[in-house]
């Protein structure tokens, strides 16, 4: 039984191998390797990983051990890159008896039979039921039967499921008995069968880890004694030539019992997947992929005497080759254009290689050369063979990164089989390289021709060609049928480019951005404020994961902000005009880029953009006024595009949309608000804990309480839902009722759940079809020149996710039949409205997809086009292919016609003999032979027979090649050809998906209600036109983000705001942890909620609309804009001065904490009247006391304060103080902070305490002595009566 029948594995590939061991030693430093800067005009940033692997020989920090919350026989969702979440049985490694390393878990699959591996611990999550994640696009029977099988077992206790973990150490015993030769794994004791099999992973067995053999790789090594006039031979294989299977697989061996000694690696036991421990290596192959820790490449990179070359893999690490070039070096680096990096125009993109330096390099080397010179920045997977290359400072970075193992040689050179590519070249991806990949684009055979054809071919002709196909970062990636799978299906991944000008005084701002993988483009162009509130916006509702801005463009006060916002973000400056190009010219390289001509037809620019063209121009080639910057900035995206290889996909779609900031006022539904969405900037997401924790996670925000969407394309929707709550009455209503209805009818909510847990990411799908189906790029893109020595598995895998977007469809065409079914027991028109057709009801907008689901379903045999790797179209779905076949089959009738005839003429049987060009010979036996006439053309004979042409023969010959020649020319073409059938379709599926996302939200928030264990309301929502003045009445509110025994523990509270008698600002006192900054957060949070038309955990609530939400919470500098504490709390309380109004909600804790205490409460004095005087609701809180006797006796501000008790262990006071926190929001104000009880809890030593109490007596007393000798002299103001006067001298 082969290695990987029935498991897991066979269905996806294979995910990648572990990451680089800590504290490993990698190759020397990568000399002239791009440096990443930090400032804003810099170039681009290479990873600062790259340095410390490049440049300090890929030294690394051992990783600090991770608290795990999960337990033996817990049963998770477990993810490893490029597989799909699998439910999982959390379990001890047979190595070393423990589940938990460092930051991984180990765990076992239900799978058939079941596999192990070690998971990171981020990538792993309690299972809840099998609705938990969405399926995966294929295999989805297996899929599913482990969901069975986990859901089973969620239902046994811990003991019962200790019986469904495999004992892998008993394995381990009976595979130390197999022999040396064995490579089958297979068991042939039909008794342990199932444990046989269950073993069948190891990550050295695997398909995607083998060593090509020495004569495959000789070519590979670059090396220069070879002879030139065989270069290309030496480098290529020939794709057409059977060669060498691959893989070649590892020999089996004995796993010694204790550590490799002499450079062996000790044997990790078969099935491990975790970092695999390499054997040693023979002369002239490709070590295994891994340099984990007992490799003897790690080793001898940890050994001192790194400039061993006695062994492969032990690469001079000190001692490269390219650390000794001149070129490379630090003082002499320069780009291309011979610019030093200190020059205002270098290019940290490319790289100047002297000439001189080229011409002693081999062929494919001084090729290499040539490309890394263009793309310095890029780490090169350099196709040879069947093989992706890196040479140099790339194959530093590859082992460090990927632990791939280097190469014997002079120089760094690391490498690893085609198939591979998804997984590695994803694995840098996530860690924020970029890669090219290089594919070879002729044959051995068509250089040859080549070079026939050429009058003096030098050495560096005799090479086959090669072109870079794609240059991938994180910010460009499309996950084509070489890339893997996304890991991360629910987030959206931004390119930006942005440009900036000031306009009469004020900062706009041109921006475009787009998801590669999804391909609409977002163009705007806005004006700002000092405080660039729009684009802080823009960068926290849409985060770019790549920016580009021109170079010497940008204020120096943007540039801080990019800086420190987007810290980990990729960063590329672009040359001015050519690069970063003018408007004028965006416009005429989009018209002569031929991206939106349709087929027969002259150009005409998309309707979506046609707002961004001037209508002055009628050629269409100048911008609008308004809209300069924005055109700008699509020019920038569109030249990156080009370099990456992208354009023609991408812009053909011709997705386009106008972006407009939030705050904008065009579209406002009600009087007073700006906008019909309520504004959330970056610091109150921040501060809120909306879309991610403090710690960059997603445990206790927002979006990860609401989020139980079952498809990708919905929770990308979610997200952008909870950024821009709605502001407009009647928009939030419907959302409400449909949440209403659908719980009321749960079992259309089950089933359409179920349904949509098995779509695959359809947005994404479309966009890959597309790019499939597009005629221009198929003719003119390198890969349709490439040599893919795996297309099959590539075409396969493109018809697959044609398959499956197709079965996608199937289930939203029954989930739209299971609304229109129940269609009489809802009563939301916005759920009819997204789940049914016009011909239903009226204003139903999801498209009829029966029709065109028809079509494709009979357009061709789905099965055998998966099984062949070929679509085979059915009659009358693709004429070329009809009028082929039909030429075919007239001119074999016309053959069999003949044949007959002949057989009739000669009185004998005849037969066609021949092959290729040879054919249909009428071969006649010898004693009716005589008959042939001068017609007759002899071409051969046999004993007893003699074989002829006639004219007839030659004709149909001819004829037949020709059909067959039409025939093969339309089959190379006609994958494309259905795909791009399905693709004129767009509109259909893409306004379906549409559709699809705005139900699964829905669902999602019904979930989050249905599994709400408190009480849960509807919001009741008052027009602002009909109240005197904004309002908010929260009664028992609940925190949003809590469950379980945080849940339980919660004390609800009301919060009134400007409703009751209670005013418009309230000013909130209280003891140091005693709920105050929480109350503020859960007000806030549960008030997007109700704008979003959620049922929100309270017992009731209503409101009038609020049209933004501003938070002064935490104390927190900015390092990388230079900023203090204190001045980001006033930036922070500025930008709420400018902007809020009277619909408003203000949340600000501890203003003027930052300085010193009459400053601050001053600043916090003036603050809280100016809020009183603009009537926006405002929970204010504050430590200075100062405060509530300044305003305990205003119309403006109500005091209230979250109550405590508190116990003094000295019966006359003045003792050490017991607060008991009682966490409710009371009226009036608290009489202390009790920050000594903070102390106290906080573990600082008693006697401290004590001192500090008594100095803090001591001001108290001083404090009071002052007030009272201004009541009595009267420098308050004001006159006192006598009672009070007595009352203040008996104090005295």
């Amino acid at each position: 039984m082969s290695a990987q029948k029935n498991t897991l594995f066979k269905y996806f590939p294979k995910s990648p191998a572990a990451s680089a061991s800590p504290g490993a030693k990698g190759a020397s430093p990568a000399a002239g390797t791009p440096k990443t800067s930090r400032l804003a005009d810099s170039p681009s940033k290479t990873p600062k990983r790259a340095l410390d692997s490049a440049a300090r020989a890929g030294a690394q920090d051992s990783p600090k051990s991770t608290k795990s919350e999960f337990s033996v026989s817990d049963l998770v969702w477990a993810k490893l890159d490029s597989y799909p979440w699998w439910p999982s049985l959390v379990c001890n490694d047979p190595d070393s008896d423990k589940y938990q390393r460092g930051g991984s878990i180990h765990v076992q699959f239900f799978d058939n039979p079941p596999t192990r591996s070690w998971v990171k611990l981020k990538m792993v999550e309690k299972y809840g039921g099998g609705s938990g994640k969405p399926s995966p696009v294929t295999h989805v029977k297996e899929w599913q039967k482990a969901c069975e099988e986990a859901d089973k077992a969620l239902k046994m206790s811990i003991s019962e499921r200790q019986s469904l973990i495999v004992n892998f150490s008993e394995l381990d015993e009976d595979k130390e008995n197999a022999t040396e030769e064995d490579t089958s794994m297979s068991t042939t004791d039909g008794n342990d069968s199932k444990k046989g099999l269950a073993f069948q992973l190891d990550s050295e067995d695997s398909g995607d880890e083998f060593k090509p053999k020495d004569e495959e790789m000789e070519s590979a090594s670059g090396s220069e004694e070879s002879e030139d006039d065989n270069a290309s031979e030496e480098e290529t294989s020939d794709p057409e030539e059977p060669d060498t299977p691959s893989p070649v697989k590892s020999k089996k061996r004995k796993r010694p019992s204790t550590s490799s000694h002499n450079g062996n690696a000790a044997k990790k036991p078969v099935g491990a997947m975790g970092p695999p421990q390499t054997p040693s290596v023979k002369k002239k192959s490709l070590a295994a992929f891994s340099a984990s820790k007992n490799s003897p490449a790690r080793s001898v990179m940890e050994s001192s005497e790194a400039n061993s070359n006695s062994s492969a893999g032990e690469g001079a690490s000190n001692s490269w080759a390219h650390l000794k070039y001149e070129f490379l070096k630090p003082e002499k680096i320069r780009d291309a254009n011979k610019h030093r990096p200190d020059h205002p125009d270098y290019n940290p993109r490319t790289l100047s290689v002297p000439e001189d330096f080229k011409k002693n390099l081999t062929p494919a080397m001084r090729q290499w050369w040539e490309m890394k010179s263009k793309h310095y920045d890029c780490v090169l997977f350099f196709k040879v063979g069947k093989f992706y290359e890196l040479y140099h400072m790339d194959a530093v970075i590859g082992c460090t990164e990927l632990e791939l193992s280097y190469m014997k040689g002079d120089f760094a050179h690391s490498g690893f089989p085609e198939k591979a590519y998804g997984r590695f070249s994803a694995s840098l991806i996530d860690k924020g390289y970029k890669v090219a990949r290089v594919e070879q684009t002729e044959t051995p055979e068509m250089m040859n021709e080549r070079v026939k054809h050429l009058s003096r071919p030098t050495k560096f002709d005799k090479v086959v060609k090669r072109e870079i196909c794609a240059v991938t970062s994180r910010g460009t990636r499309v996950f084509s049928a070489q890339d893997g799978e996304p890991v991360d299906t629910g987030s959206a991944n931004y390119l930006l480019a942005i440009c900036e000008e000031d306009i009469d005084s004020q900062v706009s701002y041109g921006v475009c951005f787009i998801d590669t993988s999804i391909g609409t483009f977002h163009l705007g162009q806005f004006t700002d404020d000092r405080h660039c509130s729009r684009l802080l916006m823009l960068l926290a509702h849409h985060p770019p994961v790549h920016v580009l801005y021109e170079r010497n463009n940008l204020s120096e006060r943007t540039q801080q902000l990019l800086n420190s916002q987007l810290t980990a973000v990729l960063k590329e400056t672009l040359a001015p005009e050519l690069e970063f190009w003018s408007a004028s010219k965006t416009l005429t390289k989009l018209a002569e880029g031929n991206y939106f001509n349709e087929e027969g037809q002259s150009h005409e620019w998309p309707e979506a953009l046609k707002m961004f063209i001037s209508d002055v121009d009628s050629l269409g080639l100048s911008p609008a006024e308004e809209y300069q910057l924005a055109v700008r900035s699509l020019g920038a995206i569109t030249w990156y595009l080009s370099c990456c290889h992208l354009d023609q996909q991408l812009l053909s779609m011709q997705r386009f949309e106008n972006y407009l900031p939030v705050d904008s006022s065009k579209g406002a539904k009600l009087p007073g608000l700006s906008g019909r969405h309520m504004i959330l900037d970056g610091v109150t997401l921040k501060n809120l804990d909306v879309l991610k924790n403090k710690a960059g996670g997603l445990e206790g925000t927002l979006l990860n309480s609401l989020d139980q969407c079952c498809t990708p394309f919905g929770r990308r929707l979610l997200h952008q839902w909870i950024c821009a709550p709605l502001t407009y009455t009647s928009g939030i209503l419907s959302r409400q009722v449909a949440i209403s209805e659908l719980l009321k009818n749960s079992h259309i909510m089950e089933d359409a759940r179920g349904l949509l847990a098995q779509l695959p990411d359809l947005e994404r799908l479309l966009s890959k079809i597309h790019a499939q189906g597009n005629a221009v790029r198929s003719k003119t893109h390198p890969d349709s020149r490439a040599i893919f020595y795996e297309d099959e598995i590539y075409s396969k895998k493109k018809i697959m996710d044609f398959i499956g977007t197709l079965e996608g469809f199937k289930k939203a065409h029954k989930i739209a039949d299971l609304f229109e079914d129940g269609k009489d027991n809802l009563k939301s028109d916005m759920l009819l409205q997204v789940t049914c057709t016009q011909a239903v009801v009226p204003n139903g907008t999801f498209p009829d997809l029966e029709e065109p689901l028809r079509f494709f379903e009979n357009a061709f045999d789905h099965d055998e086009a998966q099984k062949e790797g070929r679509i085979i179209p059915s009659t009358g779905v693709d004429p070329d292919y009809d009028s082929a076949v039909s030429d075919y089959d007239n001119v074999k009738k016309e053959l069999d016609a003949y044949l007959k005839a002949q057989c009739s003429y000669f009185g004998c049987k005849v037969v066609y003999f021949g092959s290729d060009k040879n054919r249909f010979q009428l071969e006649v036996p010898e004693h009716a032979a005589k008959k042939a006439g001068n017609k007759y053309e002899l071409k051969s004979q046999k004993k007893g027979f003699k074989r002829f042409w006639t004219p007839e023969t030659k004709d149909l010959l001819a004829r037949m090649m020709q059909a067959e020649e039409a025939k093969t020319s339309v089959l190379k073409d006609l994958n494309r050809r259905i795909f791009a059938q399905f693709s004129s379709r767009f509109e259909i599926w893409n306004t379906a998906v549409k559709n699809l996302a705005v139900l699964d939200v829905l669902l999602s928030l019904a979930e989050y209600a249905r599994k709400e264990e408190g009480e849960i309301c509807v919001p009741v929502i008052a027009e602002p036109s009909k109240t005197e003045k904004p309002f908010v009445c929260l009664k028992d509110g609940r925190h949003p983000c809590l469950s379980g025994e945080t849940l339980d523990s919660y004390v609800p509270n009301d919060t009134v705001i400007g409703a009751d008698g209670i005013a418009s600002v309230v000013l909130v006192t209280g003891p140091n942890m005693g709920g105050k900054s929480t109350l503020m957060r859960q007000a806030g949070l549960l008030l997007i909620m109700a704008h979003m038309g959620c049922h929100i955990p309270a017992r009731e609530c209503e409101f009038s609309p609020v049209d933004r939400i501003f938070t002064r919470l935490g104390a927190n500098d900015d390092i990388m804009a230079g900023e203090s504490t204190f001045f980001v709390e006033l930036s922070e309380t500025s930008a709420i001065l400018h902007h809020a109004t009277k619909h408003s909600l203000v949340l600000v804790d501890e203003l003027g904490r930052g300085t010193s205490t009459y400053d601050g409460t001053a600043i916090a004095a003036a603050v809280v009247k100016e809020l009183a005087s603009l009537s926006a609701r405002t929970l204010f809180s504050t430590h200075y006391h100062t405060l509530v006797d300044e305003f305990k006796n205003s119309d403006q501000v109500t005091l209230g304060h979250m109550a405590c008790m508190v116990e003094d262990d000295n019966e006359e006071g003045g003792g050490e103080e017991t607060v008991t926190f009682l966490y409710k929001f009371s009226a009036g104000a608290c009489p202390k902070s009790y920050g000594f009880n903070a102390a106290r809890l906080a573990g600082v030593p008693a006697h401290i305490t004590r001192v500090g109490r008594t100095k803090a007596a001591q001001l108290e007393k001083e404090c009071e002595r002052r007030r009272i000798f201004r009541a009595l002299c009267g420098l308050s103001g004001k006159s006192l009566p006598q009672s009070e006067i007595k009352s203040l001298l008996s104090v005295v």
